[in-house]
C-alpha cells in the first residue's frame, strides 16, 4: 500500500527494524557490540543539569551531519547550563588539526568528530579515544532514553575496537550511490545506469562541453581513495589479500584505475584532479554535471533550493554493477571524547545529547542517513521528509551491499595518499601500471611498518 508518497507495509521501500538491522550489519563485516549490563548509579539518578557552568570545546568537521547538529546547540546549552565552543573545518583539515593538537598533549578539545575509517585504528593504538563503555553502562551519565542498542550491528561494530572498547558514537552511515539529473535523463529518453559499462556510455553520450560534462567524482589525491576502493569492489577486486598484504597491482586493481582515469580524463570536467567532493557537489550542483558518485548524504547540497539549481531535479540510484558484482562503499563516523579533555563526563553529556534519538530523526528528515533504527520509522520523518523515495531505497539497498571503503589499519592516511597520487597521475596520462606499481612498493612498506601485531 502506497500512502503519502511512502511505502507501507512489506512493499517496496519499506523496512522493518529487524530489516534495517540486518543491512546495517551487513554494511560492516564482524561481530557486533552487544548490549550492556547498567552499572550501579549509587543512589544518584540522570540529570542533566549536572554539569551546569562548564564550558566545552568541540572540533568538527564540515560535513553533513556536523552541519545540521551545531543548529541544535542553543537547546543543549538551554537544557545543561553548559557552554559549547566549537571549530568547524573542512575533514581533511580538521583530521590533522586533532593529529597535531593530540601528539602534543593538548587537553584543550573535549569531544570530537572522528572519522572512523581514517582515525579509529590509529587514535587507539595512540591512546586519543576515551573509552566509552563505562559511560554507556552508567545510569547516572546516560539518559535512560538513549538506548545504545537502537545503533544499527554494522554501525556498532565500526565504533568498536578489537578488545570491545567503544571509541565514539556512530553519527551516520555514509553510502556511496550515485547521482544523476533526472530532467536530462527524462528529456532525452535515458535510464540511469545498471552497469559500469552503461554508466560509460552514458557519460560520453552526455558529455557537451563546455555546457555540460558527463560525469564527475573525486580526482584529489587522498580524497579519492574513497571513491577509487568502491569502483574497485565492484571490479572484483581489494585494496589488501587474505593474509593482509598488498593488492594494488592485481588486474582488478589495474582494470579499475583505467576505468577511473578514463572517465575522469574523457568527461570529467576541467580541472579534476583538484576535486574533492565539496568541488564534486558543487559542480553537480550548479547544473555543470550529468552524473555524480560521491556519498548519499551530500544530497543536502544537491537539494537545496536557495543555492543549488538541482534542487528537485536529482535522481538517485544504488552505484552500478560491474564486472565483479555490486557492492557499495560505506563510512560512519562518530563523536568522541578525547581522553585529554579535562571535562570527560561533561564532554559524554553533549556526545550523547548530539547523537540522541530526537536529534536523529531530526537528521534523517533533513536527509541525513543515520544509524539509528527506531528513526526510519519516526512519524516525523515520514510526514516531514526531504527527500523523494528513490534517495531512501538507494540508501538503503547500498547498505545491504555495503562494505567498508577503506582498509581498517593504523596507516589510512597514509594509504590514502599512497594510491591517492597514483589515481592521480593516471588521470593524468600516466600509464597506470608504472604508477600502481610504484603504490604496491609504498603501501606494502606502509604495512611493514605500521601493522606488526
Amino acid at each position: 500500500m502506497k500512502k503519502n508518497g511512502l511505502y507501507h507495509g512489506r512493499n517496496r521501500g519499506a523496512m522493518s527494524r529487524r530489516d534495517l538491522l540486518r543491512v546495517g550489519g551487513a554494511a560492516v563485516l564482524g561481530a557486533g557490540v552487544g548490549p550492556f549490563v547498567w552499572a550501579s548509579a549509587k543512589g544518584q539518578t540522570f540529570d542533566w543539569k549536572r554539569f551546569r557552568g562548564k564550558e566545552l570545546f568541540v572540533m568538527l568537521a564540515k560535513h553533513p551531519w556536523p552541519e545540521e547538529m551545531v543548529k541544535w546547540i542553543p537547546e543543549f546549552q538551554d537544557l545543561t547550563g553548559m557552554k559549547v565552543n566549537y571549530e568547524m573545518l573542512p575533514d581533511q583539515q580538521q583530521r590533522q588539526k586533532n593529529v597535531v593538537q593530540f601528539t602534543a598533549g593538548d587537553p584543550g578539545t573535549d569531544a570530537f568528530y572522528s572519522s572512523l575509517h581514517v582515525e579509529k585504528k590509529r587514535f587507539w593504538k595512540s591512546g586519543w579515544y576515551e573509552p566509552l563503555n563505562p559511560y554507556l553502562q552508567n545510569r547516572s551519565l546516560t539518559n535512560p532514553d538513549f538506548d545504545w542498542n537502537d545503533f544499527t550491528e554494522g554501525a556498532r561494530t565500526t565504533a568498536a575496537q578489537p578488545d570491545g572498547t567503544i571509541s565514539a558514537i556512530p553519527c551516520f552511515m555514509d553510502a556511496l550511490i550515485l547521482f544523476y539529473r533526472k530532467d536530462i535523463f527524462q528529456a532525452k529518453g535515458l535510464k540511469p545506469p545498471k552497469t559500469m559499462a552503461e554508466m560509460e556510455e552514458l557519460a560520453k553520450k552526455l558529455h557537451n562541453p563546455p555546457q555540460m560534462y558527463g560525469i564527475v567524482y573525486r580526482g584529489l589525491k587522498n580524497a579519492n581513495a574513497a571513491t577509487w576502493d568502491g569502483m574497485l569492489f565492484n571490479f572484483g577486486g581489494d585494496m589488501l589479500t587474505k593474509d593482509g598484504k598488498a593488492n594494488l597491482t592485481s588486474k582488478e586493481a589495474v582494470a579499475t584505475t583505467e576505468y577511473y582515469a578514463r572517465l575522469l580524463r574523457n568527461y570529467g570536467p576541467p580541472g579534476v584532479v583538484q576535486f574533492n567532493w565539496y568541488e564534486c557537489s558543487s559542480a553537480f550542483s550548479q547544473g555543470q554535471i550529468a552524473m555524480y558518485y560521491d556519498g548519499v548524504n551530500f544530497a543536502n547540497i544537491l537539494e537545496d533550493k536557495e543555492k543549488a539549481k538541482t534542487a528537485g531535479k536529482v535522481g538517485y540510484v544504488i552505484f552500478p554493477k560491474g564486472p565483479g558484482g555490486q557492492w557499495a562503499a560505506t563510512f560512519t563516523p562518530g563523536m568522541a571524547i578525547s581522553r585529554l579533555s579535562r571535562n570527560k563526563e561533561a564532554a559524554w553529556y553533549f556526545v550523547q545529547w548530539s547523537t540522541s534519538k530526537k536529534n536523529y530523526v531530526r537528521q534523517l528528515v533533513a536527509g541525513v542517513g543515520v544509524p539509528r533504527v527506531s528513526a526510519w520509522s519516526a512519524p516525523e520523518v515520514q510526514a516531514k521528509r526531504k527527500y523523494p523515495q528513490d534517495w531512501y531505497e538507494a540508501y538503503l539497498e547500498s547498505l545491504k551491499v555495503g562494505r567498508l571503503g577503506v582498509p581498517e589499519i593504523v596507516g589510512v592516511t597514509e594509504y590514502r595518499d599512497i594510491i591517492g597520487v597514483a589515481i592521480e597521475k593516471a588521470i593524468e596520462g600516466a600509464d597506470v601500471r608504472t604508477v600502481l606499481n610504484q603504490a604496491q612498493k609504498e603501501f606494502q612498506e606502509l604495512l611493514d611498518k605500521t601493522e606488526k601485531a
